[in-house]
């Protein structure tokens, strides 16, 4: 009768070998999936620092219009389908748009510029430590009076089709409420990207 060969040290080696790929697989899909998914935080609207810092991007022919600010980071592939949507797509009427962007891409300014859209750069510590922002891309829409009516997403959710801050404007300007949407997208502060990605895949 013969014996069964007993599985060699190599053999043994490479079973615990792909076992330990696929844990690991395993986590860093985990770990991308929940960058992708999760629901985003969103400053408080009631935070007079955040209203603050926003009314400070407001010009003089700003005053008694809507203003509508787009909190976009230039590494963010979410905030990019925002920077196509804006300047494919015809624009609201009756509001002046902003876009603060999270570091700099002279590619996204020149674009921005040839639509009319006025840029203005922060860091990733800026938007968190002034604007009391740590993720993108968001939509802001404040009042003639300076008051913020909405700060959330864009779609109804990740990676959506239908861009809705027209709609949210149009609303807006007259006299609705229109319920703030999930934010989607990229952490932009430092602590939001340890905590979505603490493998540092994403965010590396």
């Amino acid at each position: 009768m013969s014996r069964r060969a007993r599985p060699s040290f190599t053999g043994r080696f490479a079973g615990v070998a792909v076992g330990a790929w696929a844990a690991i697989s395993l986590l860093a899909g985990a770990s991308l999936m929940v960058s992708h998914w999760t629901v985003l935080p969103k400053p408080d609207v009631d935070d007079p620092a955040f209203t603050e810092q926003l009314n400070g991007l407001r010009t003089a022919q700003d005053d008694q219009q809507w203003v509508v600010v787009h909190v976009l980071y230039s590494r963010c592939s979410c905030s990019q389908r925002v920077f196509d949507h804006l300047f494919d797509e015809q624009r609201p009427a009756g509001a002046h748009e902003r876009i603060l962007l999270v570091e700099a891409d002279p590619a996204i300014e020149r674009r921005a510029a040839a639509r009319g859209f006025s840029v203005k750069i922060v860091t990733r510590a800026e938007l968190k430590n002034e604007f009391h922002i740590e993720a993108a891309p968001m939509l802001i829409v404040i009042d003639p009076q300076g008051s913020v009516r909405y700060a959330g997403g864009y779609t109804d959710r990740k990676q959506g089709f239908e861009f809705r801050d027209t709609a949210i404007v149009k609303a807006l300007a007259d006299g609705g409420d229109p319920a703030e949407l999930p934010l989607f997208g990229c952490g932009v502060s430092e602590e939001l990207q340890q905590a979505l990605d603490p493998f540092r895949l994403k965010y590396g």
